[in-house]
């Protein structure tokens, strides 16, 4: 049912992975949903693939950054919460290769979704660098989703 109300979406997508804060008004009006994904395999060459599926450091990276995101938003008066579902399915990356995690959010005050966005994009990268290319020091943040896969296209070719 359409109700007429717009949604708002939060994302910064790329080949490599995504990050999704997007409002879940059926859920209630300060609820969002927080959806994220890795690409295994345009990580693989950054693991040399020294990794099982659930040692990739990508893998491992996002199963992190949930826990991560909750206590981040837990220490804002966010409230993480697990969903059994796939909630995100219809606004995420297709094809294969990609590792999903989700999570609800109420609570949500304006400005919290931009800020965890910054958070989550940077604390994934910084997650996985430090196994795949210990040594390097990527940036905070990478103003636009193309120029994160350039960087990390480029440290896939170092290897």
């Amino acid at each position: 049912m359409n109700t007429g109300q717009t949604v708002k979406s939060f994302e910064y997508t790329n080949d490599f992975l995504y990050i999704i804060i997007r409002q879940s008004p059926e859920h209630g009006p300060k609820t969002f949903l927080f959806c994220s994904g890795v690409n295994l395999t345009r990580f693989r060459p950054l693991s040399d693939g020294n990794f099982g599926i659930c040692s990739n450091p990508a893998f491992k990276g996002l199963q992190l950054l949930r826990a991560d995101v909750s206590a981040f938003s837990n220490e804002r008066g966010v409230r993480p919460k697990g969903v059994s579902e796939n909630p995100c399915a219809v606004v995420t990356p297709r094809g294969n290769g990609w590792y999903r995690e989700s999570l609800m959010l109420r609570d949500v005050r304006d400005g919290f979704p931009q800020v965890l966005l910054r958070f989550s994009v940077a604390t994934l990268v910084k997650r996985v660098l430090a196994v795949c290319a210990p040594g390097e020091k990527p940036p905070d943040f990478f103003p636009h989703p193309r120029k994160l896969q350039a960087y990390l296209e480029s440290l896939s070719v170092k290897k």
